[in-house]
Parts: structure tokens; C-alpha cells; sequence
């Protein structure tokens, strides 16, 4: 058993190290734990004695709260002095979460895609997710058994309790399977991290351990034969099979099913029984440390990516993480976990209490004493976030003008970065309300539309349509329309370029576009505001830079058409600089010099703008105006990545509200040079 548990472990860190692929590991192992917690119960319980509640609560958590603790210490230190700040956030979140085993709700609430295999971008705190389901079972499975310990004692005292619980599990394995099955068809990314879809795994488990006695009975070449099968499944079937997307549907029973024959084969340790290969000297000495192995080798390899900078880890690299991952492993079972362990069974408080109360209250000593020990560097690492918070909210406008500081601005030493990069969240831009009266759009098809301004003299007088990229100008253009008496709305599909026939390969990409030109040009504003070229953030294969990979909206010209001809202008702006980093994380990093976060304005877009070299070939006269806004963002050739000591970017590819809401006397003065707006009751 302890071998298979080391298999299962060993599983988990080959397929995340060198394959990026789910092994199925991690289900045996829930199944594993499951079997071990059940068949050692109900030993008991069918033995006469009473089902202590709260004393297997506090064993099964006073083994796994020390080793947990010291991880999670460790990863809070580690993030704290490697990782850039904007990461901190939810990362304190995730310190808490795992510590009170409900990582697996936060994972889901916030919708972290578990097969996303950029492993560099993601949490070292991620893996906890299974561990916190592992913790929810440990306390509802010694309640089950309880309440089957009662039923049997007074209904079917006559009857093996073994068929009473095994009654209970099938119950719970068919009722959450079911479950399972549905939730990880319509929404898998929810049913990977929900502990009602993985009840079925606990359940296999102890249904396992309650039938050994019948599988014992059966032929021993035949469970030999089942024992080799489960061993090939189980070591195959993450390399065979596409189990994306799938688990923890009814593909996890494959890795599942195939640990339960190994289980059920002949136990005695001879080559001719799985047994026999289980069994050697290193694998049991590794199950020992599974649990630790699981717990380090996650943030090893995040760590490892996010600072060399590397997609995956190769062979040598992944060899080092491995062998540090089982030497962390040794240090954090056998100098933490095991002498807490001894202590607990050895503690003596001066005669009282006794026996079994005294374990019992040394092992909630221990989970006092490891929660608290992580709790306190989470509570000083969020202490550290809230205290820059205040400091930011005390610094003067001069310290951090944005986009108006004057060419010989000189900034404070001292002064901070803003927005924060634990801020970032508050930094999309979202102005007005949600359209409403004649402006509502009755088409299902779009989904974001705000408004904002003065609709009584008529018409919205601009209209802001398209994705992200045009919503990311939003505060600017709001506040001009609304200080010139003007109105506008915003109509948007994040990732979505309106005009763009290539995004239509998304269906619901294709339908906003359909839904969005009906729209427009049913209201008819005087101004249609909408992006018209595409830029890159990185070099392509053949070797282009991305201002060379800069092009026009693919069917822009046919797609702003019925605008025009409902009587609206169209304000074709260029696409914004992106990047092929995080800005703030680049500057959080590089803060002693930002400008190497810098990049060459000639690099990230054309040399000549693609909506310029269009209009110079039609003949749209003032109907089509060019907005090229590219000197706010690459003053004198540069692209910044900081102006006037404010972040420009929230991400690698969105500008900033901070920025932006700095930006927006210049915004308003490139604006009415290229359109000739002069405010409301001019255009009327």
C-alpha cells in the first residue's frame, strides 16, 4: 500500500514536471486515503468499540496541519521576496484558504483552469485544492461512519457492519458519480475542484476496504490477473489517454478502478504479484514521504519557471526538483510531522488529562500551533500590502501626474508607482451605467452596454464599439462627451474586434458582430467609434517583429458600412502597443530602473499607420477619421512602461484607468484635432 502510494505521488510530479498532462495520480491518491481511514474504522467499529468523532478529527488533522504549515510558510516567504507584488493578493487569499482546506472552493469561485499548462503563470499555492478536499472528507467520513455505527447497532446488529457502511458508501458513490458526470460535462472547470464531484472517488475507496474480505475469497489467479491490469491502467493512463476537459467525470474511474485490483490482488510480496514490484525497498521508503513529496514539488516548479523564465522543465531540471522535492519531503516528515506525531502520542500534562484525552489534547495543541504558525507571516504579508495601500492614498497629485508631467518632471525617490500592482483589479475601466430606455439592446447577443451623458436634446453623439481595447479609452472619451454636454454609449465583446473576420470563428464573437452593426445603426450616433488596426505582442516564427505584424482590421471598411450609411461618422483609432510581459510585474521588478521595461516604438507597431495607409487609398472623405493616440503611450519614439510615475498598462496589453484618467486633456485635445468636435450643441 505504501508503495502504491508512492507510485501515485510519483505520478502526479513526472506528469506535471516533464508532460503537462493529468496522470491520475491524484484521484488514487483520494481513493487511497479514503480506504485507509475506512478500513481502520470499521475494524474498530465492528469490534464493539465506539466511533470517536473527534478524536479522529483531530489525528488524521494533527498529522497533516505540521507539514502543510511549513509549505505554506515557506511559499509565503518565498512569494514575498521573488514574486512581483501584483501577485500578492490572491495569493494571501490562497495562504488562508489553504490552511483552512478550502482551497478547492476558492480555485473554482475564481475560475483557475487546472489544465492550464503555463505552470510559470500559475499559483505555487494551486495544488492545495486537492489536499482541501482530502481535509472536507476527513471530516465528513468519520460522521458517516458514526451514523452507520448507530444505525447497525440498533437496526442490524446481526449483519456484518461492513454491508451497513458498504450500504452508506454505495449510496454516496452513485449519487456523486452521477453528479460528477453532469457537472464535469457542463462545466468541468467548476467540477474539478468541487468536492461533491470527487465524493465518488473517497467513496470507491471505502467501498474497497469494506469488501476485502469478499475479494479474498475470490480465485487468487484471478485477482493476480486483475492486480497486473490495475498496474498497467494506472501507470498508462495518463500518457494513453486524452483526459483534458474529462475528469472528474467517468474517465477518472479508469485510474481509480485500476489502483482497487491492484488493492484486491494477492497480497503476499512475490514477482508473480503486483505485490512483488510494490513493495521494494524504494518505493515504500518514498510512500512514507508521499505527502510531503506532494506538498513541495508543486512550488518547486513554479518557482523554477517563473524566475528562469522557462515554458517547462527539462530533463536535468526536472531531475534537481524531483530530488529536491523527496529531500524537502525527508526534512518536513521526519523533523516535523513524526516528532509531532511522537509528542502527541507521549504527551503528559501532569496526570490530567489521561490516555486518550491527553492525545486528543495534544493533537488539537498541534493544530492550534501550525495554523497559527502560518497564520502569522499571511497576516503580516497582508499587513504589508495595506500599509503601502495608505501610504499611496497620502501621496499628492504632483507625485504622480501621469501623462501630464512636464518633460523635465523629476519624481519623488520615495514616491510609489501607482496604480499599485495589488491594486490592479480596480483598474479596468467601466464608466456610466447599463443602457437603458431607447439605448437598451433588446438582442441577447450583446451583453455589455453602458451609457453615460446628456440624451434629452437626441442622439448619443459617440458611440464606442468593439473589444477590450476600445473599453480600455473609456474613462476619457466618457469624460469628454459628459463636460461637453454630450452623451455617449459603449457596446463591447471582450476579445472580440469588431470587423474582424477572423474573430468570427468564435461563434460568440461572430453573433456580438451580427447583433452590434443592427445596434449601431439603429441608434445612429453622430460619432462611431471603433479600433481599426491589430497589433502583436510578440515576434512570429518568421521572425517579424510585431510593428510589422500591425495590419487593419480585416473587413473593417465592409463592417463600418451600414454606419455610414445610417448617417453616422466612423473614428477609426489605431490599436494600442502590446507586450509580450506583464508591465506592472516587469516594473515591480525592475524598479530601480524601470525604462528597461521600455521597448522601441518602431518595434511594437508599424512604421506607418495601417488605418492611415487605408483611408489614403478610399474615398471616405471627413465620413472616416483616423485617431492615432500612440504619442500618449510612445512619447518621442519610446513605448514606457511608466509616465509620470503611473503604470501605463494593468497587463501586457490593457492600459491602465490610473493612466488613462491621466490622459484625459490630451485624449480630448487629439480628439477634437481629429474630428473638429467642438461640444454638443455644435454637433446638434
Amino acid at each position: 500500500m505504501q508503495g502504491l502510494r508512492a507510485l501515485a505521488v510519483l505520478l502526479v510530479m513526472l506528469y506535471h514536471i516533464w508532460f503537462s498532462r493529468v496522470s491520475g495520480g491524484v484521484d488514487i491518491f483520494l481513493m487511497l486515503s479514503a480506504y485507509f481511514l475506512t478500513a481502520s474504522t470499521a475494524k474498530r467499529i465492528s469490534r464493539g468499540e465506539r466511533p470517536k468523532v473527534l478524536g479522529a478529527w483531530a489525528h488524521r488533522f494533527s498529522r497533516l496541519v505540521p507539514q502543510a504549515a511549513v509549505v505554506i510558510v515557506s511559499i509565503i516567504a518565498a512569494s514575498w521576496l521573488l514574486l512581483p507584488s501584483n501577485k500578492w493578493p490572491a495569493l494571501i487569499d490562497q495562504s488562508f484558504a489553504s490552511l483552512l482546506y478550502k482551497q478547492n472552493w476558492y480555485l473554482a469561485a475564481n475560475q483557475v483552469d487546472y489544465y492550464n499548462f503555463d505552470h510559470s503563470s500559475s499559483s505555487p499555492l494551486q495544488h492545495f485544492w486537492s489536499l482541501s478536499v482530502q481535509g472536507q472528507i476527513f471530516i465528513i467520513w468519520p460522521l458517516v461512519l458514526a451514523f452507520c455505527a448507530v444505525v447497525w447497532k440498533l437496526f442490524f446488529s446481526k449483519i456484518n457492519f461492513s454491508w451497513v457502511a458498504g450500504a452508506a458508501f454505495a449510496i454516496i458513490f452513485a449519487g456523486s458519480l452521477s453528479y460528477s458526470i453532469q457537472i464535469t460535462a457542463s462545466n468541468q472547470q467548476i467540477a474539478y475542484y468541487h468536492t461533491g464531484a470527487r465524493l465518488w472517488e473517497f467513496a470507491l475507496g471505502s467501498l474497497v476496504a469494506l469488501a476485502m474480505p469478499l475479494f479474498e475469497k475470490l480465485p487468487q489467479m484471478l485477482r493476480r490477473f486483475g492486480g497486473w491490469a490495475g498496474l498497467a491502467t494506472v501507470v498508462s493512463c495518463g500518457a494513453l489517454m486524452d483526459v483534458q476537459g474529462q475528469f472528474p467525470g467517468y474517465m477518472a474511474l479508469v485510474p481509480t478502478v485500476g489502483a482497487a485490483l491492484i488493492i484486491a490482488a494477492p497480497a503476499p510480496r512475490r514477482w508473480a504479484n503486483p505485490a512483488g514490484i510494490l513493495s521494494v525497498a524504494p518505493l515504500t521508503k518514498l510512500g512514507d514521504l508521499s505527502y510531503g513529496m506532494y506538498l513541495w514539488h508543486w512550488p518547486l516548479l513554479v518557482f523554477y519557471l517563473g524566475l528562469s523564465g522557462n515554458a517547462e522543465a527539462g530533463f536535468l531540471a526536472g531531475s534537481v526538483l524531483i530530488a529536491v522535492s523527496i529531500a524537502l519531503a525527508w526534512c518536513s516528515t521526519n523533523l516535523v510531522e513524526k516528532p509531532l506525531a511522537q509528542w502527541q502520542s507521549t504527551v503528559d500534562f501532569g496526570g490530567f488529562p489521561v490516555g486518550r484525552q491527553a492525545q486528543l489534547v495534544g493533537g488539537l495543541l498541534v493544530l492550534v500551533i501550525g495554523v497559527g504558525a502560518a497564520s502569522i507571516p499571511a497576516l503580516a504579508w497582508e499587513g504589508k500590502v495595506e500599509y503601502r495601500r495608505t501610504v499611496a492614498a497620502t501621496q499628492s497629485a504632483t507625485e504622480n501626474p501621469g501623462a501630464t508631467a512636464p518633460k523635465d518632471w523629476d519624481p519623488s525617490p520615495a514616491a510609489l508607482t501607482l496604480p499599485l500592482a495589488t491594486d490592479l483589479e480596480g483598474e479596468w475601466q467601466t464608466p456610466g451605467e447599463g443602457c437603458s430606455g431607447e439605448n437598451s439592446p433588446d438582442d441577447e447577443r450583446i451583453i455589455f452596454c453602458s451609457q453615460g451623458g446628456d440624451f434629452a436634446p437626441g442622439k448619443p453623439v459617440l458611440l464606442l464599439l468593439g473589444d477590450s481595447h476600445i473599453q480600455h479609452w473609456s474613462d476619457a472619451a466618457s469624460k469628454m462627451m459628459e463636460n461637453s454636454g454630450g452623451s455617449w454609449i459603449m457596446v463591447y465583446h471582450p476579445g472580440c474586434r469588431y470587423g474582424s473576420d477572423a474573430a468570427r470563428d468564435v461563434q460568440e464573437c461572430a453573433d456580438f458582430q451580427d447583433a452590434a452593426q443592427e445596434y449601431v445603426a439603429r441608434i445612429a450616433p453622430t460619432w462611431v467609434m471603433a479600433t481599426g488596426s491589430m497589433t502583436a505582442a510578440s515576434y512570429d516564427e518568421d521572425g517579424r517583429s510585431p510593428g510589422e505584424q500591425e495590419y487593419l482590421v480585416d473587413n473593417f471598411d465592409e463592417s463600418i458600412q451600414p454606419f455610414l450609411e445610417a448617417g453616422s461618422k466612423v473614428i477609426a483609432v489605431r490599436d494600442t502597443p502590446r507586450y509580450e510581459y506583464s508591465i506592472p510585474e516587469c516594473a515591480d521588478s525592475k524598479k530601480s530602473d524601470t525604462t528597461r521595461c521600455d521597448r522601441a516604438a518602431s518595434e511594437r507597431l508599424n512604421a506607418v499607420n495601417p488605418v492611415d495607409e487605408w483611408l489614403d487609398s478610399k474615398d471616405y472623405g471627413s465620413k472616416v477619421i483616423s485617431l492615432d493616440l500612440t504619442e500618449l503611450l510612445c512619447p518621442e519614439g519610446t513605448c514606457k512602461a511608466v509616465i509620470g510615475n503611473v503604470l501605463t498598462y494593468l497587463d501586457d496589453t490593457h492600459l491602465s484607468k490610473t493612466f488613462v484618467d491621466s490622459a484625459a486633456d490630451e485624449f480630448e485635445a487629439a480628439f477634437r484635432r481629429a474630428t473638429g468636435y467642438k461640444g454638443h450643441s455644435s454637433e446638434g
